[in-house]
């Protein structure tokens, strides 16, 4: 028995032609969850299969093989591979992949396959997005809706051919064709060279993908594309091939391998001046992809330049799938409408990673999820974990086996809870699991933990309920680390508190909280993450003289508004408070100018960042002061906050003190971990939550640890954002349960 990812990666063919090379008799069988393999011939050679065997194809990785002798009975003439069957649990989910270059090759020589977008191959193509359920067969899959012609049925049966036993490719004879239609539905012929003209032309087109659609226009007509869409600052992904991106963007060694690797996602480069300012304004990173469908190679035989690629939904709501929605939901954004008629069964967003020493998942999807993990624990009972509000995912953990879904945005609208629901029922289907504990957020007004807390019902299942922040370190243990030996630093937006109030910048070890943030007024609520200069006031107030302070608050905002806001901080009337980290940086921003409301998740905090890259932390020393509080160490954000007025009024670079802002905050965090590190004999720091893409941050708190002697580790197989907490959900609820 053969467990790992072995499905929808050319598995079955390889065992095959491994076990015809050692001339083995027996059969190969796809259970749903794991490859079963009996194999018949004379030792050295059932040896040598079994060696080759822990290299597999080129997308698998091979998590355990399961060996059974037995004597010879030579009941097997030849070697076959026999019809799936689904049993047990422990397989793997494959995720859809790009394009691989010997399929390039057959689109661009003289085959059948000659300019056919849909072209692949038992190496790439989609997957995840066209499965119904496992064993990841044709007719489990959307591909059902195409039969094989003659030609492409003698592949799929032919041992020495690489589409032997691939499941989803076809041919321009018998597969999915393109259609372009205008907003009336009217069509235009041909679709291909049409939507090439269409786009030289400066029109915004729909284009449906692999996991959903994207819209798709020139650079130059990003501000029309922003107003249609109603999304005034957050970066649009661009897509172009690897020679033209190296003229737009700074392309290292890492950030190379990962945009020209199977997954092909979306990596945040730093930007050329030839990317407008439009693309990504007031950040120094665009994020690039590569082509990674036989279209997308096709459609840049007619275009020059990098082109807008970005998710086609409006802000909050999932990405369009169907062709029928698209002109529902895209009416007024789209000019013209590039579909096929493969059906899309399960949406899926383009990965984004960032490459700084290693690779970082700002989001995880296309290419790499779902995913599972093989955990040190077993959870003495199967869960399901629903994840927080924002930047979500599910996850399912049982034995020690923990799959992780994609990414699936905001659950706060009715059309994003239903895509959460069909995800769950999907894999719950997949991986043939009933939940008997469902891991929620403890904030009870979250629809996710709602959603949980009804499926927990329709299950018989236990409800536990896990802290946001306590679930971004244990997001950890996927890094193999043992969560006993970690003293966790989470460093993040928002998240409910074990205490009721608003948690974001943490230090624990084990069950101790022992340090973190001073908690300061919110002065509205939620309005202070949408208005960080309303940060500004909760965390200054007192610190400075009410004047200077009422000063500075008029550079964003009127005198009345900005009297109002400060009697709410002094009256507590409307006023939440927090510890986050992110609403520090938050303010930061809204005091040095660099952005005064937010429209998108995380944008003061990475407009900060990139401001701070034309800095010199050493040239500005801020303080970032921690004291004493009912027995914890808690760090002084208005300390920092004061000595950013003070440099201010001293006229210094606004470019230095972003950067030693951003310096004093990850040191005051180091050296409170590290002290928690020697007085509770811990040996490794621990660092995830969504302040941890920060470069400049990450790197300052590994260099502070290192130097005194201690183990670094951070998220790299998962999101260091929201969406790693599932997972992290799922870990602790286990660790609940064995306790």
């Amino acid at each position: 028995m053969v467990r790992g990812i072995v499905q929808g990666v050319g598995f079955r063919p390889f065992v095959y032609n491994l076990a015809a090379a050692h001339s083995l008799d027996g059969y190969v069988k796809n259970l749903g969850t794991s490859v079963e393999i009996v194999v018949e011939g004379r030792d050295g050679e059932v040896e040598g299969f079994i060696e080759g065997l822990k290299s597999g194809p080129k997308l698998s990785r091979i998590d355990s093989i399961d060996v059974d002798y037995g004597p010879y009975t030579g009941s097997y003439r030849g070697f076959r591979i026999e019809k799936s069957s689904v049993a047990g649990f422990g397989g793997f989910i494959p995720p859809d992949t790009g394009i691989c270059n010997k399929c390039i090759e057959d689109m661009e020589g003289d085959t059948r396959f000659k300019d056919y977008w849909a072209t692949s191959c038992v190496d790439c193509g989609p997957r995840y997005s066209i499965m119904e359920t496992l064993p990841y067969d044709r007719e489990n899959t959307t591909m059902t809706d195409f039969p094989f012609c003659e030609d492409c049925r003698r592949d799929y049966e032919d041992p020495k051919n690489r589409r032997y036993h691939a499941q989803g490719f076809s041919c321009p004879k018998c597969g999915p064709g393109l259609a372009l239609y205008d907003e009336g539905r009217n069509r235009l012929d041909p679709p291909l060279e049409e939507a090439i003209r269409l786009l030289n032309e400066g029109r915004i087109l729909a284009i449906k993908g692999v996991g959903g659609f994207h819209l798709c226009c020139r650079m130059e007509v990003t501000p029309l594309l922003r107003k249609r869409r109603n999304r005034p600052e957050q970066p649009f992904a661009l897509m172009a091939p690897l020679k033209v991106i190296e003229k737009y963007a700074y392309v290292s060694d890492g950030e190379r391998s990962l945009l020209d690797s199977m997954q092909r996602p979306i990596v945040l480069l730093r930007r050329k001046p030839g990317v407008p300012e439009a693309v990504a304004p007031g950040l120094h990173t665009v994020g690039f992809m590569t082509p990674y469908t036989g279209f997308h190679h096709l459609l840049f035989r007619g275009i020059d330049e990098p082109l807008i690629m970005t998710s086609a939904n409006l802000p909050s709501e999932p990405m369009v799938r169907d062709n029928d929605e698209a002109f529902r939901r895209l009416g007024g954004i789209a000019d013209y409408y590039l579909l096929h008629n493969r059906r899309i069964l399960n949406r899926c967003d383009d990965s984004v990673l960032r490459y700084n020493n290693g690779a970082f998942f700002t989001r995880m999807a296309r290419g790499y999820a779902p995913a599972m993990f093989v955990l040190k624990d077993r959870t003495p009972k199967a869960i399901l974990a629903m994840g927080p509000e924002l930047n979500s995912s599910i996850s399912i953990y049982k034995d020690n086996l923990c799959y992780i879904s994609h990414h699936l945005g905001h659950i706060n609208n009715p059309m994003a809870l239903e895509f959460l629901k069909e995800t769950v029922d999907r894999l719950l289907k997949m991986t043939k699991v009933r939940p008997e504990v469902i891991a929620c957020d403890m904030h009870p007004a979250f629809l996710s933990s709602r959603l949980g807390r009804e499926l927990a019902q329709a299950y018989g299942a236990e409800v536990v309920t896990v802290q946001h922040h306590r679930a971004h370190v244990g997001s950890l243990a996927v890094e193999g680390v043992d969560l006993e030996d970690v003293v966790g630093v989470a460093m993040d937006g928002v998240g409910y508190g074990e205490d009721g109030t608003v948690w974001g910048g943490e230090v624990f070890h084990g069950e101790s909280h022992p340090a973190g943030l001073l908690p300061v007024p919110m002065p509205g609520g939620d309005l202070a993450t949408r208005f960080p200069m309303r940060m500004v006031a909760g965390i200054l107030y007192g610190s400075i003289d009410d004047e200077r302070l009422l000063s500075i608050m008029q550079a964003n905002m009127g005198e009345v508004e900005a009297r109002v806001v400060l009697r709410q901080v002094e009256t507590g009337v409307n006023v939440a408070y927090s510890s986050s980290a992110g609403r520090v940086l938050d303010a930061v921003a809204a005091l040095l100018g660099v952005c005064y409301r937010r429209t998108y998740e995380g944008e003061p905090a990475m407009k900060l960042e990139s401001f701070a890259l034309k800095g010199d932390a050493d040239k500005v020393k801020l303080p970032c002061e921690a004291i004493p509080i009912s027995g914890r160490s808690v760090i002084d954000s208005r300390s920092l906050l004061r000595g950013v007025v003070e440099a201010l009024d001293e006229g210094k670079d606004k470019h230095d003190i972003a950067a030693s802002a951003q310096a004093a905050l990850a040191r005051a965090f180091a050296e409170q971990a590290c002290n928690v590190a020697r007085k509770s004999g811990a040996s490794t720091i621990g660092f995830s939550g969504g302040v941890a893409v920060n470069a400049a941050i990450s790197k300052a708190i590994e260099d502070y640890v290192k130097g005194e002697g201690l183990k670094f580790v951070t998220n790299h197989r998962l999101p260091c954002g929201d969406g790693g907490v599932s997972l992290g959900q799922a870990v602790l609820a286990g660790r609940m349960l064995i306790s």
